[in-house]
């Protein structure tokens, strides 16, 4: 099959039915009239409801039952009576309507309920325009939402999933702390500066570190703008957003995912397969987890009781800390990587090897340089010359990575960036295997 046939039969498989659409939207519209209702018993001081979102944008893949609706509030209510009455709105609405409901938190609280199949975040906000300075982070999302209703058509919404659809694949759509991925917003964002999915990946090949995106709508609606003055950002990929110029909405994205992204994109446009788009994450694990291993292990840690977004950070903190005592010490790491389940962090570790010698060298001056030679033979002396160069045998602190470890978790080695919330000192040794 050619590409254009290939993105037919991927369409087909994932843009929701005329059916699913209407139901969604039915749901939805039950849910603000709801919010209404509770509005005017109480005359809370509202000034509108909007369903936003993929799924308000026409931009949502087959079976997404998102429901993100926000209440936005006038200015002039104080942040703590916005987030009660907010709360309080969510609450009774999810209540009344017999679902069930959970209180998360974003910038400020919000109501994150399931009502029938579908998943219902209702979050309070301030009411702004474009060009004004924002209250809480989430008072972008209306203005995100204009912006792209006034410009995304039918075709684009569609292209919008086909790129959806490949990041799934790809485990890369998502800015959660774990995934570290693509947005919805920015999967839009990109569609509506390239034109198409295919315009993009073609793009996308000579994409380098730190590659800038300015959309052509951001010179209409800021007038005058010099691009020379705009906000410097050293992430992978920079995308301004057109609500707030200060903010570069690709900033979630991994360097190394923004790699991943080019290197699949550069694949498929070789290749073209329907494949991309069929769980191409688990195929790449698969091809990973049947390789010959070196030795790994795993730190295991209990889990406070604190959310993903709070979790995920201390945990990369933490290994990121260890991986500088682990180079130190020689041993050459393969791969690490951190992930959490309700009951327990988990650091991993593949290596090369496992083992050292109990010798190891430290390489010195040449010995044409008398000052720092002196120096070299104050601090080694067991030495000899190689190359004009001094070198020096030492005795190695740690020749097996799991007595480094030990010390680790026992508290006995400084300099270890230790987090609130992920410690390594109640944590216990796994090992998963030797080699292969």
């Amino acid at each position: 099959m050619d590409i254009e046939n290939i993105l037919k039969e991927v369409l087909k498989n994932i843009k929701p039915s005329k059916e699913e659409m209407e139901r969604l939207q039915k749901m939805a519209n039950t849910i603000i009239k709801e919010i209404w209702n509770i509005v005017k018993e109480n005359n809370y001081p509202v000034l509108d409801v909007l369903l936003v979102g993929s799924s308000a944008r026409n931009t949502n893949l087959k079976d997404d039952y998102d429901i993100d609706i926000f209440i936005l509030f006038d200015k002039k209510v104080s942040e703590d009576e916005l987030e009660e009455i907010g709360i309080m709105i969510g609450v009774t609405t999810i209540k009344r309507l017999n679902g069930s409901y959970e209180i998360n938190y974003a910038s400020h609280p919000y109501v994150k309920g399931k009502v029938d199949r579908y998943d219902v975040d209702i979050v309070p906000c301030y009411k702004i325009n474009f060009g004004e300075k924002i209250i809480s982070a989430v008072d972008r999302t209306p203005l995100h939402h204009k912006f792209l209703k006034d410009r995304l058509n039918e075709k684009l919404c569609d292209e919008v999933r086909l790129l959806k659809a490949f990041l799934k694949s790809l485990g890369l759509y998502g800015s959660d702390v774990k995934t570290k991925g693509f947005s919805g917003y920015l999967c839009e964002l990109l569609i509506l500066h390239y034109k198409s999915f295919i315009n993009l990946l073609k793009d996308v090949q000579n994409w380098k570190l730190k590659k800038i995106i300015i959309l052509e709508d951001i010179f209409k609606l800021y007038k005058n703008i010099d691009t020379k003055n705009l906000k410097k950002f050293d992430d992978p990929l920079v995308v301004y957003d057109p609500v707030d110029l200060n903010r570069n909405v690709a900033s979630p994205l991994s360097k190394e995912n923004f790699c991943k992204f080019i290197f699949y994109s550069q694949r498929f446009l070789k290749n073209p397969s329907i494949e991309f788009f069929k769980n191409y994450k688990e195929k790449i694990n698969k091809i990973l987890e049947d390789r010959e291993h070196g030795y790994r292990l795993i730190l295991k840690i209990p889990r406070e009781n604190v959310v993903d977004d709070i979790i995920y950070p201390q945990m990369e903190k933490l290994q990121k800390s260890i991986n500088k005592i682990i180079t130190k010490n020689e041993f050459i790491i393969l791969e690490s990587k951190c992930f959490a389940d309700d009951n327990y962090c988990y650091l991993y570790w593949e290596f090369l090897v496992y083992k050292l010698p109990k010798v190891a060298l430290r390489e010195g001056p040449e010995i044409f340089k008398k000052e720092r030679v002196e120096k070299f033979l104050k601090k080694y002396d067991k030495v000899f010359i190689k190359d004009c160069k001094l070198f020096a045998y030492i005795e190695r602190k740690y020749c097996h990575i799991i007595d480094l470890f030990k010390d680790i978790i026992n508290g006995n080695i400084q300099n270890i960036s230790i987090p609130k919330y992920v410690n390594p000192k109640k944590g216990e040794i796994k090992e998963l295997s030797n080699y292969g």
